[in-house]
């Protein structure tokens, strides 16, 4: 029986947000054993049970002592290969900062090589992202589908003044992907959401048939109209049979970046990166 992971981004996605929501569906509330092997110093995780909008979930803040860190993508690749991870986790990192810097490099007019991160490079994006990679190794779902993603509106400071929501790092990596804009103005989706959903999921759709095996919440920072978690269900994909369903499958075959060669090129414009993160709804 295949066992798949769907997401739902009815209220965006970020990378802590996608911390706490791995840890709640595996049952944890540390995350600190996960990151034994991480090479990288000078950060802790605080994890904690809240609730959003009366939703209970779990809520993970990464604290860094780094005040501004500048990393190219060749420091963070080496970081990622001294780290003692796990083959599919080292690669899914490693690919996930190779869509950033081609992003990043886009928005900027050079080549990814000679990025310099600036939020993205630090400490608190190294944790999301690669903690995010232990953690769906882990999980092992067969299958991750998600369903369209709220990326949210209006406008958001950055290092680089006023940009609009999403930004353009952000939208650069959501290229193919299903989106839309609803409730209050909120950058919704960050550039690490982003770049975790392409390295991630598989199709974009309604939830698949299959038995629900279990549900888990993380939890974004704002407050808003709708409540600020990611829902994760975990399903068992069912042998039976379902009667058909008047307007067919609903289910895109809009192809993330899992393992294969990312389907949008590295000669692909991507987006800006450090602009966004410092307002982010989460990172």
């Amino acid at each position: 029986m295949k066992k798949i992971l769907y997401l739902n981004c009815f209220s965006g996605i970020s990378g802590d947000m996608t911390l706490g929501l791995l840890l709640d569906l595996l049952g944890k509330e540390d995350m600190t054993p996960f990151l034994d092997g991480l090479a990288l110093e000078g950060y802790t995780v605080q994890t904690s049970r809240s609730k959003k909008g009366g939703i209970s979930g779990i809520d993970v803040k990464v604290r860094c002592d780094e005040k501004h860190s500048h990393r190219g993508l060749k420091e963070i690749l080496a970081i990622i290969e001294k780290s003692d991870l796990t083959p599919a986790a080292s690669q899914k990192a490693a690919s996930a900062f190779r869509l950033l810097a081609a992003a990043e490099g886009a928005v900027h007019g050079m080549s990814p090589e000679s990025v310099h991160f600036h939020e993205v490079g630090a400490v608190d994006s190294i944790v999301d992202i690669v903690g995010s990679c232990i953690l769906m190794d882990v999980l092992s779902p067969d299958q991750v589908l998600s369903s369209p993603v709220n990326v949210g509106s209006g406008t958001v400071k950055c290092a680089h003044g006023e940009l609009p929501v999403p930004a353009p790092a952000t939208m650069k990596l959501l290229e193919g992907i299903p989106v839309y804009s609803r409730g209050q103005p909120m950058e919704r989706t960050t550039p690490t959401g982003a770049v975790l959903l392409k390295t991630f999921v598989n199709s974009y759709g309604i939830i698949p048939p299959g038995v629900v095996e279990k549900t888990g919440y993380g939890l974004g920072d704002n407050e808003s109209d709708l409540a600020n978690v990611l829902q994760g269900v975990l399903l068992e994909e069912s042998a039976f049979s379902f009667p058909s369903i008047p307007g067919g499958e609903h289910h895109h075959e809009v192809h993330g970046d899992h393992d294969h060669g990312h389907h949008h090129h590295h000669d692909d414009d991507h987006g800006d990166l450090h602009e966004h993160i410092e307002s982010c709804a989460k990172k």
